[in-house]
């Protein structure tokens, strides 16, 4: 199979694609060490060689199997010559796709009342992430002066609780409704 390095890498993405599904499945707070390493088909005892508890686990499930890489690309792709609006819309469509899915991961995400600060970082950074994207938009004069941390954390909580309840989301109005086109 490999190195030795080679196989603890493949031992460490088993276990995380293990804990993504009993996660999934039992919840956060559902799910035992047992559950954990009964489906990843281990002991207890490997499990903790990986990750020294199961909020660690759940940490590093939601950091590595996360949203932010792909958000994190989506904002940072150059969009400089199109209009503040219509990038938005695209990002937040692209945002709501990546959550339809990854229905898994929602599940986690929600779901993880033991990872606060994990959830607190993660859904911190996305919500930075938008914020410096208006803020550059506000500099440019593209948009006006406005408080762009509440605006981002508007559109990313939005966008990410009505696809956790299933509810359909017009993101085109969303995006009217807090930067309204000039008429």
């Amino acid at each position: 199979m490999g190195t030795r390095k080679e196989q603890a890498e493949w031992r460490r993405e088993q276990l995380l694609d293990a804990a993504l599904r009993v996660f999934a499945a039992k919840g956060v707070d559902g799910a035992s060490v047992k559950d954990l390493a009964e489906a990843a088909g281990v002991t207890p005892g490997l499990l903790y060689r990986y990750f020294v508890s199961k909020e660690a686990l759940v940490e590093t499930v939601l950091r590595e199997r996360g949203f932010m890489p792909r958000l994190r690309e989506l904002l940072t792709a150059d969009r400089s010559g199109r209009p503040a609006r219509q990038v938005l819309v695209e990002l937040l469509v692209s945002f709501d796709a990546l959550l339809a899915g990854n229905a898994e991961l929602m599940a986690v995400f929600f779901s993880a009342a033991r990872a606060r600060a994990a959830l607190a970082e993660l859904t911190g950074e996305g919500q930075r992430l938008i914020g410096a994207f208006l803020d550059d938009r506000v500099a440019a004069g593209e948009l006006p002066p406005h408080d762009t941390g509440t605006a981002a954390r508007t559109l990313f909580a939005t966008v990410a609780v009505n696809r956790a309840t299933g509810s359909p989301i017009d993101v085109p109005a969303l995006v009217e409704l807090l930067y309204p086109e000039e008429r």
